[in-house]
């Protein structure tokens, strides 16, 4: 019988709020349950991997006066604009912890199952492909990388994702480009190659389904427990809003 995925409703937040959702799913899991989470960037935000120099974004002159936050997840930064993001957070002992690479490779696939059914060609980047045709490239960013697990369609990225494990739990969560953003022009997104709705609500209505059969769970949809929020708000204000956390590195 398969796991039931306790799916949480879609909500748009800015950028400490977003996170301190997503680390505050991580912490619940350590329960024995697993949370499916789709939302949105209320505002426009760039947020830093876990162990990314805040200077190298604040000396670039198209991320002076943004929104920054810093993830609990490594990797590249994002421009989170026109997209939608997806978080897992998967209890101790899940079939899919290990090797690292099982949980990408089963929600990317999922992912570019579903973007091939709308007609972009899309797959996992694998080893040895070259980085994206950029005339310009910004090395801060990981749309701009070059992940064998990334979703490419014709050479340029359209879904990256990142982890983070905690006691056995692991949250991994990852952007999905929708739309070309005017801060990063050179990023082409979903519905830019295919004449689709950027909506994303509309979208994570595609890839709920194939997610939850992708990693073997049944969706269960549920309200936000309020323990969860309870500590979501505390990571919020302890954590994601003030300046330390950020400027750490």
């Amino acid at each position: 019988m398969p796991i039931q995925c306790h799916v949480l409703p879609f909500a748009m937040a800015d950028g400490p709020s977003n996170m301190a959702l997503d680390e505050s799913m991580l912490e619940a899991a350590r329960d024995g349950q697993a949370y499916l989470r789709f939302y949105g960037w209320s505002v426009p935000t760039l947020s830093l991997g876990y162990f990314q120099r805040i200077a190298d974004a604040r000396s670039a002159v198209r991320w002076q006066g943004v929104p920054i936050v810093r993830r609990p997840t490594g990797g590249g930064a994002i421009w989170h604009d026109r997209e939608l993001t997806y978080a897992i957070a998967l209890p101790p002992g899940s079939a899919l912890g290990r090797p690292n690479t099982r949980l990408y490779r089963a929600v990317h696939g999922a992912i570019a199952g579903v973007l091939a059914e709308r007609g972009i060609p899309a797959r996992l980047r694998g080893c040895g492909m070259p980085k994206p045709p950029l005339e310009e490239i910004d090395a801060l960013l990981c749309f701009t990388g070059s992940d064998p697990e990334d979703i490419v369609s014709e050479g340029r990225k359209l879904v990256g994702s990142a982890q983070r494990r905690r006691g056995g739990t692991i949250l991994q969560h990852g952007s999905i480009l929708l739309g070309r953003s005017s801060r990063v022009p050179e990023l082409p997104g979903v519905c830019d190659l295919v004449e689709e709705s950027d909506s994303p609500e509309e979208w994570r209505g595609r890839l709920e389904g194939p997610i939850m059969a992708a990693i073997g769970m049944e969706p269960m949809a549920v309200s936000w427990p309020e323990s969860l929020l309870r500590r979501a708000d505390e990571l919020d204000r302890s954590r994601y809003r003030p300046a330390g956390w950020t400027e750490a590195r």
